[in-house]
């Protein structure tokens, strides 16, 4: 990541790298802006190895920042721009950060808590950009040489929410970024033609792997911060975007957005992570984007990113998360370590080189998710690790893998254990008009818990006639016992489903009716 700016400079320098708004940067502009915003950091102190915490809007000093640190050898530690105060604060204590790029109204916030926190530089927002100008203008020949980083070295720490207790950072290797941005390019097939709409944030790793593959590539990447849907069909026309990504929540909302007759001609390519994609909602993407080819994938911060099934075979294996992406090879295992056979569910372990060095400051949690890689033999000293995802999956015969849910997300009732995402592709099917749901357990009775089902639709729902449908298609222990009407599901800052916060605001649905 160190040598991105340069290196698109060198092949692309005329093309535009970036667009935010009504400004844009070519890759020679921005080589120059990174090379000027090294050299304050420089001034600042900041060193090799210190981390940079970017808490700012998706702007084009956003970007020039994060490939400065880079080029420093320092270590990037991108947080969400809307994260709370308090959990900026926690993050800027965790990774004792020696630096923070935020605006003023977000260090006002923070100094209000009052909280002990490191002795921590300041760059604003509102500030950066002349002070990069004054720097560029007076000349850029003393700036400091591209740090010396080997394959290990320590490039980016990404806080993700995790189901219980504040944010743990996961620690990306320089190897990690490198290899997880030439496998995407790869399978995506992405050029220097491409144009990719980054709309998620650079905080999540699946944002911060757009930007990358398109600098990489030499494609032009559009910033856009997120906020109504026909935002983002404006931006598609405007700038003929042909790359799109998302997550399902929002691949949900763009659906029903009007996209015109021609919205999403100039699409080449969509993807989806962060969950599965239920199967009306993707045939409904297919019918507004005819040309656009759909990249389902599945990843886990841990490891960057696992797979991804070819859009030829869409048809052929529905609902499969499909093979590895290139430098990963994926385990489905038993828990005592075993493989398991065809169509077997069993825990998706990930080896190879886009495997993380583990979890920021936490080595318990490290040893509890990163072990030994099984399959090298146990004479290897210094084995290389594997992360154990907790999610269960089966592989087929032919080798393709079917995403079946957390492991610690999965509901007990009437003594059987479900899989809330097989719940909800079937309650999918069953009622396309719903266009977000989620499947809870909630307490019922002094032992057990039952099924709650929360909904989002237009139009109303004959819930009778939906559990009708639903007691028809499921096993009794894991159809619904009631159907609960919300206007929006709460979402996680990178826009997945928030099951906690539902599991907290319903633990008492059903009371004393049970």
């Amino acid at each position: 990541m160190s040598q991105f700016s340069e290196h698109a400079a060198a092949r692309w320098p005329e093309r535009i790298a970036l667009i935010a708004g009504s400004q844009q940067l070519t890759f020679a502009a921005l080589h120059q802006q990174v090379l000027a915003c090294s050299l304050l950091l420089s001034q600042r102190g900041l060193k090799a190895g210190e981390r940079v915490v970017l808490a700012a809007p998706k702007q084009l000093e956003l970007v020039v920042m994060l490939l400065a640190v880079a080029r420093l050898g320092a270590v990037v530690v991108p947080v969400h721009a809307q994260l709370k105060p308090a959990q900026l604060a926690h993050v800027l204590q965790d990774c004792q950060a020696s630096l923070l790029m935020t605006n003023q109204h977000r260090l006002t916030q923070l100094q209000e808590l009052q909280l002990p926190l490191p002795e921590i530089k300041i760059l604003l927002t509102e500030t950066l950009s002349q002070a990069i100008t004054e720097i560029h203008t007076t000349g850029v020949e003393r700036v400091p040489c591209i740090a010396t980083l080997v394959a290990s070295d320590v490039a980016a720490i990404m806080y993700t929410s995790g189901s219980t207790g504040l944010p743990k950072g996961v620690v990306l290797s320089q190897q990690n970024l490198m290899l997880g941005t030439l496998s995407v390019c790869q399978y995506l097939q992405l050029t220097s033609d491409d144009v990719l709409l980054a709309l998620l944030p650079f905080s999540f790793d699946y944002g911060l792997n757009q930007l990358l593959t398109g600098l990489y590539c030499g494609a032009t990447v559009v910033l856009l911060e997120y906020l109504l849907p026909q935002d983002v069909v404006k931006a598609v026309v405007q700038h003929q975007v042909t790359g799109l990504a998302a997550v399902p929540p929002l691949w949900s909302a763009l659906a029903r957005a009007n996209w015109g007759e021609q919205g999403g001609a100039s699409l080449r390519f969509i993807t989806n992570s962060g969950g599965a994609m239920p199967q009306p909602l993707l045939t409904s993407l297919q019918q507004i984007f005819p040309h656009a080819k759909p990249y389902l994938m599945y990843g886990l911060t841990e490891a960057f990113r696992s797979s991804y099934l070819e859009p030829s075979m869409l048809t052929a294996k529905p609902g499969s998360i499909g093979k590895a992406i290139p430098f990963a090879d994926l385990l489905v295992l038993r828990p005592d370590g075993s493989e398991c056979a065809a169509d077997e569910p069993g825990e998706l372990v990930h080896r190879g080189p886009l495997v993380s060095l583990g979890y920021w400051n936490d080595q318990q949690r490290t040893n509890e998710r990163f072990r030994p890689d099984p399959v090298q033999p146990t004479a290897v000293i210094n084995k290389a690790l594997a992360v154990w995802s907790g999610d269960e999956v089966r592989r087929d015969a032919e080798g393709y893998l079917y995403y079946l849910g957390r492991l610690d997300e999965m509901l007990k009732c009437s003594g059987f254990r479900i899989s809330p995402a097989e719940v909800e592709q079937l309650v999918y099917q069953s009622a396309p008009q719903l266009y977000d749901v989620a499947a809870i357990g909630v307490p019922f009775g002094d032992t057990d818990s039952a099924v709650l089902l929360l909904y989002c639709c237009d139009a109303p729902v004959d819930e009778k006639a939906l559990l009708a449908i639903l007691r028809q298609q499921l096993p009794h222990y894991m159809c619904p016992k009631a159907l609960q009407k919300l206007a929006a599901l709460p979402k996680t800052a990178n826009g997945k489903l928030d099951r906690k916060s539902l599991r907290l605001t319903y633990k008492d649905f059903f009371g004393d009716n049970a």
